[in-house]
């Protein structure tokens, strides 16, 4: 009898054989029995959208929880293709917008830090964000989290391998600031709550959320640059990744200066496609005052 993982693995390999739009048709199904089986994670999701946009009606915030959940269904054919798909990924993927600005950033010799959030075009963006790079003859090392499954991972990272010059942990610091002070370009995603110990309360969406201090610190240890950059799935299917001009005066002697501007960025690109935040992670656990359900 396979095992779950051996089962989740066998669709994953199906998903990247079919076209991505049929792979995201197929896992859309899924979208409106997850939202309902999934209870604690529907939940946590109407807390942080109330939260967030407490100026929408109710209606208006289900409407958005509704197209989160078959925005992640369908993600899963995103990620299949991102992990199985051989040589570069055609112009019907999506693209990177003002790509130039790697290369330009590239050009001091100092590192770069692709600084992005948790969204549900983040497998396909980083991949596309890759590929551009590798272009333009650079490449690009990713911070991962590490999963409590060992087979998956190894999954998931043998699929980033297609596309990654390497992989680094997230606690992983030390290799952090090698990479970057030989010039590298790290792909970070900082975006979650990591506890009061390790975070700083700066302003997202207005109110105080946990953001990991570590950020500045590794753009100085690190001797490194910071570009902003974000992939958003536009309605034809296609994910554009937007890429900011790096960041002036980041790190700056300001670290709370610093964390609430990383928080402005995702807050108005998080604007742009409400659906695609990934609002299931408890965004707002540290903060004075709210508690999950």
């Amino acid at each position: 009898m396979p095992t779950m993982t051996q089962l989740l693995l066998l669709m994953i390999r199906f998903l990247g054989k079919l076209s991505l739009a049929t792979g995201r048709r197929i896992t859309g199904f899924l979208g409106w029995p997850m939202m309902h089986v999934m209870r604690r994670r529907r939940r946590i999701a109407d807390h942080n959208l109330m939260l967030c946009f407490p100026e929408l009606t109710e209606a208006a915030r289900r409407s958005i929880r509704r197209q989160h959940f078959q925005q992640v269904a369908e993600s899963l054919a995103d990620f299949a293709h991102s992990w199985t798909q051989q040589g570069k990924l055609g112009s019907e993927y999506g693209a990177v917008k003002d790509s130039h600005r790697l290369a330009d950033a590239c050009r001091s010799g100092q590192g770069l830090i692709l600084l992005t959030g948790h969204t549900t075009a983040m497998e396909l963006g980083a991949r596309l964000v890759a590929e551009a790079a590798a272009a333009q003859g650079l490449s690009i090392t990713g911070i991962y989290r590490p999963l409590r499954n060992a087979r998956l991972e190894a999954f998931q990272n043998q699929g980033r391998r297609l596309y990654s010059a390497g992989l680094l942990k997230r606690d992983d610091l030390r290799g952090m600031v090698r990479h970057l002070r030989r010039g590298g370009i790290l792909w970070y995603a900082p975006d979650q709550d990591f506890g009061p110990e390790r975070s700083v309360l700066a302003p997202f969406f207005g109110i105080d959320a946990a953001t990991l201090k570590a950020l500045p610190e590794l753009a100085r240890l690190g001797r490194a640059q910071v570009m902003g950059m974000y992939p958003i799935r536009e309605a034809t299917g296609r994910v554009m990744v937007h890429l900011d001009p790096v960041w002036q005066n980041f790190p700056s002697d300001d670290a709370f200066a610093d964390l609430a501007r990383f928080n402005a960025f995702l807050e108005h690109h998080i604007r742009r496609a409400p659906a695609q935040y990934w609002w299931m992670h408890r965004r707002f656990k540290s903060t004075p005052g709210v508690e999950y359900r």
